[in-house]
C-alpha cells in the first residue's frame, strides 16, 4: 500500500529514488534551458546551483510578492547560519595547524587543512557578501529585478523575447556560501583521516608504541562512517512533498 501524503500535496518520490528525480529534472531543466551541450556540463560542476534554479524558478518568481519578500528573508536567515557555520570551520581549521606533530606527517594534510581555512573564511566573505546585497532590495520588485538580470538561454544572448528566466548568476550567488561550507567540511574530515592515518604509519607515537595512533584512527574512520551512512540512509528515505 502507497504512503498518503497530506491534504494538499502529493507525495512525488520515496527512497533512494529521490536522489535520481533530483537530478533528472535539473538535468532536463538544464538541458531545455542552455543546451544539448552546456546543460550536462553545468550540472556536473554546479548540481545544486541548477536545483536552486529550477526552485526559484517555480516556488519564487511566480509567487507574487509574497513569495519574493518570504526568499528574501529566508535566504538572509541561511545567509547568517553560514556565516556562523564558516567561521566556526575556520576555526577548526586553524587550530587543525597546530596539532602535535603537525610537520611530521605528509605535506597534503596541511594542505587539506589549509583548503578548509579558506573555504571556511570564504563562505564567510561570501555570506556577508550576498546578505548585503539582499539588505539593499527593499521592495518586492527589486527582489524580482535582481532574480532575473543577466538571464541568459542556450544562445548565450541576453533573454529580451523570451518569458523571463531566474539569472544563473543569481542562483549560483545563493548557493556558493553554503557550497563553501560543504568543501571546507569535507576537507576537515578527510585531513583529519590523513593526519591521524600518517601518525600511525611514521610511528610518531613513540611513547606508547605507536598503538594509541592505530586505536584512534580506526574508531575516527569507524565512527566518522557510520555517522554518514546512517545520515545518508535517512536522507535517501525520506519522502519529498510539494504543493
Amino acid at each position: 500500500m502507497s504512503p498518503r501524503a497530506p491534504y494538499g500535496h502529493t507525495l512525488l518520490r520515496t527512497g533512494t529514488r529521490i536522489l535520481e528525480w533530483n537530478n533528472r529534472r535539473a538535468g532536463e531543466y538544464a538541458k531545455a534551458r542552455y543546451g544539448a551541450s552546456w546543460g550536462p556540463i553545468l550540472v556536473a560542476f554546479t548540481e545544486a546551483t541548477i536545483e536552486r534554479l529550477v526552485l526559484l524558478e517555480e516556488n519564487v518568481i511566480d509567487g507574487g510578492d509574497e513569495g519574493l519578500l518570504a526568499f528574501k528573508t529566508s535566504l538572509t536567515s541561511e545567509l547568517s547560519m553560514v556565516a556562523v557555520a564558516g567561521a566556526i570551520l575556520a576555526q577548526i581549521a586553524i587550530t587543525s595547524l597546530s596539532l602535535p606533530d603537525i610537520a611530521e606527517v605528509h605535506w597534503i594534510v596541511r594542505g587539506f587543512f589549509a583548503c578548509g581555512l579558506a573555504f571556511g573564511l570564504l563562505s564567510v566573505q561570501f555570506a556577508v557578501m550576498q546578505q548585503r546585497i539582499m539588505g539593499n532590495l527593499h521592495h518586492a520588485s527589486s527582489v524580482r529585478a535582481w532574480l532575473l538580470a543577466n538571464s541568459y538561454t542556450k544562445t548565450g544572448r541576453e533573454n529580451t523575447e523570451e518569458r523571463p528566466k531566474v539569472s544563473f548568476t543569481a542562483a549560483f550567488l545563493t548557493q556558493i556560501p553554503y557550497t563553501m561550507i560543504e568543501y571546507g567540511t569535507a576537507f576537515l574530515i578527510v585531513g583529519l583521516g590523513l593526519y591521524f592515518g600518517y601518525a600511525w604509519k611514521k610511528g610518531l607515537d613513540t611513547e606508547t608504541g605507536g598503538q594509541d595512533n592505530r586505536n584512534v584512527f580506526i574508531m575516527y574512520i569507524a565512527c566518522t562512517g557510520v555517522m554518514i551512512l546512517q545520515w545518508m540512509c535517512a536522507y535517501f528515505s525520506k519522502s519529498t512533498w510539494r504543493e
